[in-house]
Parts: structure tokens; C-alpha cells; sequence
């Protein structure tokens, strides 16, 4: 069983190399309960309170490992990820690139931002993933933008090096717009030594572009960021709800109210092992 385990990662790996790899693999993000992520999709994950999930909404059909809730965030219940997706679902890279120079409050591994069911809206037309960079000698990432059918709409080379904590990825200008209902797949792979191989570290989720209701664009014109990102929380918005609450935590980094926030969010969805790590720049 383990065999046949690390002979479909490595060829996804291969996959990933050439470019032409299109599996679901994951993230973490908790759907409400009758949304689905992909359905072959495999790996734990749990949620959290800041962000509230939908009712409806499920995680991976065939996830596996532990879940629980939190306030912040409410998941939707309607909304599910691609049905046809398929392969396994983690959002931690689990090829920990130099554990020598990381101390105990930072992981050693690249994570990404999202709950449990690898799975998150937007309701931007070209929206920001958070992803935790560990220390590591690669000096670029790849980051790739998929239709549900594995087509490649965008890929870019994004630069890492020398940096360590929770990045911002910025949909640039150039990346087509997001269409309202469709589902997305976007990966991130680190170069190692330059290139991607069987041993590249990758993360990746799965997204949706949603149209708001009348409540939450009232509510997205509030000058109150910490407001804007209560609403996003509320009308289960991820990916909106934490790159606008990760955007004001780096701008107010001393402010209580806003860093626990931050680290309710985050350990809301399993993620309390990044809480203190550093915010950096954006990628772009």
C-alpha cells in the first residue's frame, strides 16, 4: 500500500516537472456540509473559529483526520469543489527543506492557508492566496493557476529566496479574471536546487469565484478592514476574509485586537503552528 503511495506521488511529481500535472492536492479550507472538494481526495485537516463554514458544504469526499469549528469563518453550504477531481489532498509540503535553520516557532515545511476541505471562495476577480514559506535554499517558487479541467490558464515564477513566514500571492494583472462559479486549481512547487523533481515541496487548493449578496458588498465598503474581514468570515469567504485580515495584521502588527484575530483565524483551521510566523511583503 505504501509502495503504491509513493509511486503515484512521485509520478504526480514527474507530472509536475513537465507541466502538465493536474491533480488536486491540497490546502486546507472546511466547506460546509454539502459542498465536496475533490472526491478522491485524501489527507486530514481541521477547522477553526474565525472563519465560519457553510452549512451545506462538505470537505474531500474521502478526507481523512479531524475537524472542529470556530466563529471567525463560516463555510457555505452549497458550494463544493470539483467533483471530478481526483488524487490525494495536503496543504503541507511534506519534504521539510532545511530543518537545521529553523527554530521551534517556525515549521519546517511549506503550508498552506486554507481549512480542512482543501477547498475556499472569493469573491475578487483575481485574489490573494497566503502561503507559509519555511527556510529553505531555493531562491524561486512556481506558482500555476488551473481550470477544473487541468488546463493551465496561468503560471509564473515567484521569488522566495531568503525569505521565511506567511507570504501573500497576488493574482497579477495579467492572470485572466476569475469567472463567478467556476472552480479553480492553483499550486505552488518551491525550486530546489534550481528545478522541480520527485523531492519539489508543493502545496495547492482549490477556489471559487462567488457573487456577493447585497449584505456583503455593503458590508466590503466599510472603512474598517477588520470589519470587512468579519463579513468576509461570516459569508464564508476565505480567501478574501484572510488575505484582508493577514493585509491589516502586517499593517498594525502591534495592535492586540488584531493579532488575536490573526491567531484565532489561523488556529481555527489547524494552522496554530504558523500563528507567530512572520508576515512578508507580498510576492508581487
Amino acid at each position: 500500500m505504501k509502495c503504491r503511495y509513493l509511486a503515484s506521488i512521485l509520478s504526480i511529481i514527474a507530472l509536475l516537472a513537465a507541466g502538465t500535472w493536474n491533480s488536486a492536492y491540497a490546502i486546507t479550507f472546511t466547506p460546509p456540509v454539502n459542498n465536496g472538494a475533490p472526491r478522491q481526495a485524501s489527507g486530514g485537516a481541521s477547522r477553526g473559529n474565525l472563519f465560519t463554514p457553510n452549512a451545506d458544504r462538505g470537505a474531500p469526499r474521502r478526507a481523512s483526520g479531524g475537524a472542529s469549528r470556530g466563529n471567525l469563518f463560516t463555510p457555505n453550504a452549497d458550494r463544493g469543489a470539483p467533483k471530478k477531481a481526483s488524487g490525494g489532498a495536503s496543504r503541507v509540503g511534506i519534504y521539510h527543506l532545511n530543518p537545521s535553520t529553523v527554530g521551534a516557532a517556525n515549521p519546517a515545511a511549506l503550508i498552506a492557508l486554507l481549512p480542512q476541505s482543501f477547498y475556499g471562495t472569493t469573491v475578487s476577480e483575481r485574489p490573494t492566496i497566503l502561503v507559509y514559506l519555511p527556510a529553505t535554499q531555493a531562491e524561486t517558487a512556481v506558482f500555476s493557476l488551473k481550470d477544473e479541467a487541468g488546463n493551465t490558464l496561468h503560471q509564473m515564477n515567484v521569488s522566495v529566496a531568503g525569505k521565511t513566514g506567511v507570504m501573500a500571492i497576488p493574482l497579477p494583472a495579467d492572470a485572466p479574471a476569475l469567472t463567478v462559479g467556476k472552480n479553480y486549481q492553483w499550486f505552488l512547487a518551491l525550486k530546489v536546487n534550481g528545478t522541480l523533481s520527485p523531492s519539489t515541496p508543493y502545496i495547492d487548493g482549490w477556489i471559487q469565484r462567488i457573487q456577493p449578496t447585497a449584505e456583503l458588498v455593503t458590508a466590503m465598503q466599510q472603512e474598517d478592514a477588520l470589519q470587512r474581514a468579519t463579513a468576509f468570515g461570516k459569508n464564508s469567504v476565505w480567501y478574501d476574509c484572510v488575505a484582508t485580515l493577514a493585509s491589516l495584521h502586517t499593517a498594525e502588527p502591534n495592535n492586540a485586537t488584531i493579532t488575536k484575530q490573526w491567531e484565532e483565524l489561523l488556529s481555527s483551521v489547524s494552522l496554530k503552528e504558523i500563528v507567530k510566523a512572520p508576515l512578508l511583503t507580498s510576492a508581487n
